[in-house]
C-alpha cells in the first residue's frame, strides 16, 4: 500500500494528493503529485513523421479503437484520434493501451491506462504500472 499526504505539489501548485516514491534521486523530490504524475521525468520517444504508420488501440468499457502513436515513454503515451474514426474520451478515464509496436512482448500487450490530460484530437495516457523497457529500448523498437 502506497503512503500518501494530501499537500501542496512543487511542481504543479495543486494541493493534491502526493504519493511517497521510495526511488527519487534523479527526481528531485521523494513525493509524486497524482495530478501531475512524474510524465516530465521519464524521456518522451517521438514517433515523428511515421506516425500515421503506429497505430495503437484502447479499449475501454464502451469502445475499441484505433489511435495514432504521437510519443510514448515508460511511463505513458501521448496518441492521437484517427480523423477517419475519432475517438471520444475522458480525463480520468481508465482504458487499455496496446501500442503494437511489436509482434509479441511488452509493446504488443494491453496496459492498463489513465486519461491525464486532453487537447484537440491529442490525448495522454499515464500506464498504471511502468513499462519494464528502458527508453533507449523502446527508441530502437520505434525507429527500426
Amino acid at each position: 500500500m502506497a503512503l500518501i499526504e494530501f499537500k501542496r505539489c512543487p511542481h504543479c501548485g495543486k494541493t493534491t494528493w502526493q504519493e511517497f516514491v521510495p526511488q527519487a534521486p534523479p527526481a528531485p523530490s521523494y513525493w509524486r503529485c497524482r495530478d501531475c504524475g512524474d510524465r516530465r521525468d521519464a524521456r518522451r520517444i517521438s514517433v515523428g513523421q511515421s506516425a500515421l504508420l503506429n497505430h495503437g488501440r484502447i479499449q475501454t468499457d464502451q469502445l475499441c479503437a484505433d489511435v495514432l502513436i504521437v510519443d510514448i515513454s515508460p511511463r505513458g503515451a501521448k496518441l492521437r484520434s484517427d480523423e477517419e474514426m475519432p475517438v471520444v474520451v475522458r480525463e480520468g478515464e481508465r482504458l487499455l493501451f496496446n501500442p503494437q509496436l511489436q509482434p509479441f512482448g511488452e509493446l504488443a500487450r494491453y496496459h492498463p491506462s489513465i486519461v491525464r490530460w486532453i487537447r484537440d484530437g491529442d490525448f495522454g495516457v499515464h500506464f498504471e504500472r511502468p513499462l519494464a523497457m528502458a527508453s533507449v529500448d523502446i527508441m530502437r523498437i520505434v525507429k527500426n
